[in-house]
């Protein structure tokens, strides 16, 4: 099963990104993009994957500073 992710922004109001609710299930190529443009605007975000994530992608969340 090809892997699909959340990308949730961490904020004062949910500290830990564990409010998935209305977040969309994205696949890897755009989750990339989301977790790009938070990084890109000094957001803190957590990547959580939802079926078999490859090596490389979670290694590609973890070098934009993502928490899993």
């Amino acid at each position: 099963m090809t892997a699909t992710f959340l990308v949730i922004a961490i904020s004062s109001l949910d500290p830990d990104g564990s409010d998935t609710r209305n977040e969309p299930m994205l696949v890897y190529p755009d989750a990339l993009k989301t977790a790009r443009q938070l990084k890109a605007e000094g957001k803190a975000f957590r990547v959580i994957a939802d079926g078999d994530q490859t090596e490389e992608q979670l290694q590609s969340f973890l070098a934009l500073g993502a928490l899993v």
